[in-house]
């Protein structure tokens, strides 16, 4: 398949006009320079990017975005857990799962992280999704044991499913408080090797709760790295309320700070300092957060990011680091299959997985093309989608 338009190759720089060929689900060929043939998708008045990735995202919560007026531990009892509890039933889980997929690609997200539910039937429901539209992507069951409602309590058990190359399983204790020591002990013997996704101080009640429940733990951190939970595949949602101590240790353990811009300011949770990120050589992706985050298209959370530097200067921090466009752009982009260790995503290059979107766009590529696609992006802008080297 011939696909052709302006290659988006570096959001630093203007897009060139030019082709790439794709053969088996890869690029095998990019140029810039027109095409030999007829095309098969595109035209010189199109945009090639990379397809989205979001490293932090919720299926189970695909219905209950805008239940606005709670802190997160209130906001989960009355919110998120009623509405998780639903995956109990199959074909709610397998709706669901396919309702999640299909609006992430509808917006140009085209692999991501994911959290299930608790339930066994998680797994086999988001498979079924993922075999009729084939997102790229890691997939968790929840681990939750206590301080939940029973129907949603459970250890964790073998996991027996295979993986394949666009499809692995994470080890997923959801957070602290919902996991004993006894649970947490048994995730943390399957980590190795393996991705693990989890939150990490997202409030300060959340904080002063995992206190009481791990006292003799030095930090919220501490408790994950003596499950041995950390590692350079663990995605750790949030990480809003860290101390220096905290942000050495993710830094030492290589793991993966994943800011979730919008759910924080949602939930009135904080905003995140990405200096201190930056400061401690911390790995950084970006996620939705869905249902805690608003907004399903990256390109906005892109934005938000920008955003809440820019609060961050404007408030507390007078010296903060503010994003560029293209900064955010690349975290969206590269920058999160680089987290997840997809290296052949999130880019335009010969070899990569062909998971790409051709735009059509009311602008100019001008200098400020970048700025104009996040703050004024819509799922219109996508002329096609192409996943594996399949039109969707």
């Amino acid at each position: 398949m011939l696909i052709q338009g302006k290659l988006l190759i570096d959001p630093t720089q203007t897009p060139q006009p030019g082709y790439i060929r794709v053969e088996a689900g890869r690029i095998v060929e990019m140029e810039e320079h027109a095409p030999p043939t007829t095309p098969d998708l595109g035209s010189p008045h199109h945009i090639i990017t990379p397809g989205f990735i979001d490293a932090h995202t919720h299926f189970p919560q695909i219905d209950v975005i805008g239940c606005d007026g709670l802190e997160l531990l209130d906001w989960l009892d009355a919110v998120i857990y009623p509405a998780e509890m639903r995956w109990a039933d199959k074909l709610v889980a397998e709706r669901q799962a396919a309702k999640a997929v299909a609006r992430l690609v509808r917006e140009g997200t085209l692999g991501c992280a994911a959290y299930l539910t608790s339930h066994a039937v998680a797994i086999p429901a988001t498979v079924n999704a993922l075999r009729i539209t084939p997102l790229r992507a890691v997939v968790g069951q929840v681990i939750m044991d206590r301080n939940a409602p029973d129907a949603l309590l459970h250890q964790p058990a073998a996991d027996d499913f295979q993986a394949t190359p666009r499809l692995e399983t994470s080890i997923t204790p959801r957070f602290a408080i919902a996991c004993s020591p006894e649970a947490l002990a048994i995730a943390g013997r399957s980590a190795p090797g393996r991705y693990v996704q989890t939150h990490l101080a997202e409030t300060p009640a959340e904080l002063r709760r995992v206190a009481e429940l791990f006292p003799d733990d030095e930090h919220y951190t501490a408790v994950y790295d003596r499950f041995n939970l950390l590692h350079d595949k663990t995605l750790l949602g949030h990480c809003v309320h860290l101390t220096d101590q905290e942000w050495e240790l993710i830094a030492a353990r290589a793991s993966v700070a994943v800011h979730c811009p919008q759910a924080n300011i949602f939930l009135s949770s904080g905003l995140f300092n990405l200096d201190k990120a930056r400061e401690h050589n911390v790995r950084l992706a970006l996620g939705s957060d869905i249902a805690a985050g608003p907004d399903i298209a990256m390109p906005r959370i892109a934005r938000s990011m920008i955003e809440t530097a820019k609060v961050r200067k404007l408030t507390v921090a007078p010296n903060a680091h503010i994003p560029t466009p293209a900064d955010a752009w690349n975290a969206i982009t590269r920058g999160n299959a680089d987290a997840l260790g997809w290296q052949d995503a999130g880019r335009l290059e010969v070899g990569a997985s062909a998971d790409v979107l051709l735009l059509r766009v009311p602008f100019d590529t001008d200098t400020h093309f970048i700025g104009r696609l996040i703050y004024t992006w819509d799922a219109s802008y996508i002329a096609a989608r192409v996943l594996a080297g399949r039109p969707i």
